[in-house]
């Protein structure tokens, strides 16, 4: 027993020296089903940057184009949003319970020409813990408020 308590120990430490890994991201689409897109699926997807001007200058993030995330969580997009789902919005939800909002047509690049973006890199490098594993930047925005931190959930709604 005297043994474990030094291993474990040791083991907490380096746990806590690691950087956060990235969880699966949850998506709820309009019918109520969901999907978890894990964190190697997103990294295969599509990339896209977003320059944002700050007080400090420009800071670049880097991720998956959000619309290349909907599809691979199942929600219309191109050709599929036509009809019914132009009703579609997207609450995005970070993990200390900050949310944003946006068109599911403003996230879809076929739609859409400002760059929406899952950021998982900052200035090239992975996001500090306080913003990542993902953050939501949307290109052309003149405030950051809809730029959700630390992203765990995606909620695909229906307008009436």
């Amino acid at each position: 027993m005297r043994r474990l308590i030094p291993a474990l120990a040791a083991v907490a430490l380096l746990a806590a020296a690691a950087p956060a890994l990235a969880q699966d991201l949850r998506v709820t689409r309009a019918d109520g089903t969901s999907a978890a897109v894990t964190a190697a699926a997103l990294a295969d997807l599509p990339r896209a940057t977003v320059t944002v001007a700050g007080g400090s200058g420009s800071q670049v993030y880097e991720g998956p184009a959000l619309a290349y995330v909907m599809r691979a969580a199942g929600l219309p997009v191109g050709m599929r949003a036509h009809g019914e789902p132009m009703k579609g919005y997207l609450v995005v939800r970070g993990a200390d319970g900050y949310a944003a909002v946006l068109s599911a047509a403003e996230a879809d690049k076929a739609l859409h020409e400002d760059v929406v973006i899952l950021a998982d890199r900052l200035d090239g490098q992975p996001l500090p813990d306080k913003e990542g594993p993902w953050r939501l930047v949307v290109d052309d925005d003149i405030r950051p408020w809809r730029s959700v931190r630390q992203v765990v959930a995606i909620d695909h709604r229906l307008a009436e």
